[in-house]
């Protein structure tokens, strides 16, 4: 079974060790999933900053692993009205 590495880009979160799982669509799955959970904890850094947050999924650790996708989360706080 294929091993798959889940990075966070603003918390400089590498992962070593990989999850295995059956196939791309389940790494995609499982790291829409992790994305969301740590959204929800609020744990994104500068997020609300306009600074994008990213999960980089790679097949190998860093800096060796190639890069299968990433998912690159950015929010945009309108100003208040005056």
């Amino acid at each position: 079974m294929p091993r798959y590495f889940f990075h966070i880009s603003d918390s400089s979160s590498l992962d070593d060790a990989g999850t295995e799982l059956p196939d791309i669509a389940a790494a995609r799955a499982e790291a829409v999933q992790m994305s969301g959970q740590i959204i929800k904890q609020g744990s994104m850094g500068n997020l609300w900053k306009d600074i994008p947050w990213e999960m980089k999924v790679t097949d190998g650790p860093l800096p060796h692993g190639r890069t299968l996708f990433v998912l690159r989360f950015t929010a945009l706080q309108s100003e208040p009205p005056s």
